[in-house]
Formats: structure tokens, C-alpha cells, sequence
């Protein structure tokens, strides 16, 4: 044998692998391109909740009368603070150590 033959079939031996691994490559990415069309378990169940949250949140809430959430939060802390005020004798909680009062979240209920 030649090394011509040699380097022949050497190289048609490295096309021949190489092709192979890129076939297979790009069989397997078809194929797991297509789990998208495979349905999971309990997918139902999670798409309704994601579709009730992003309807939720596509529509912003805003006060009846138009103003904007911030007022509202102001007013609500305001309120509280007077009914504060008004259960420790007049005296505010601002200056008290255990009465410091945050307002973390209002929700929306139902009319």
C-alpha cells in the first residue's frame, strides 16, 4: 500500500465520521425541537394560572375617580396613622419605638 492509498482512505474514513456525527447533530436537534408540540402533565393547569396572572396584570388598577395609586397609598397611610393617633391619646406612633408602621402591598378586592 501506498501512502497515497493510505492518505485516501484515511481521509474518507475522517469524512465519513465527521458526516455521521453532523447527521446525527442535526437529528437530535430536530428532535428536541419538537418537544414543544409534546404536551406535558399538568401543563393545563399552569397555563390557565399564567393566563389569569397576565390578564390581571395587563389591566391596571386605578381609583375610581381617576387618581393614581400613590394618592391612594397616601391617603390609606394617612388614615391609619390618625387611627393610630387617636387609639395611643393623641400622642403619634411616628415617635414610638414599637409602633413604626409600613405599608407593604394593597390589593384590589372584587366590587
Amino acid at each position: 500500500m501506498t501512502i497515497t492509498e493510505i492518505l485516501s482512505k484515511a481521509g474518507m474514513n475522517t469524512l465519513l465520521g465527521m458526516g455521521t456525527v453532523f447527521v446525527m447533530l442535526v437529528l437530535i436537534s430536530c428532535i428536541i425541537s419538537l418537544f414543544k408540540f409534546i404536551p406535558q402533565p399538568g401543563a393545563s393547569k399552569k397555563q390557565k394560572e399564567e393566563a389569569a396572572k397576565t390578564d390581571a396584570a395587563s389591566s391596571p388598577a386605578t381609583a375610581a375617580d381617576g387618581k393614581d395609586d400613590g394618592a391612594l397609598i397616601a391617603v390609606i397611610t394617612a388614615a391609619i396613622a390618625a387611627a393610630k393617633a387617636a387609639e395611643n391619646g393623641g400622642a403619634s406612633f411616628e415617635n414610638e419605638a414599637d409602633g413604626a408602621y409600613i405599608v407593604r402591598s394593597i390589593k384590589r378586592r372584587g366590587k
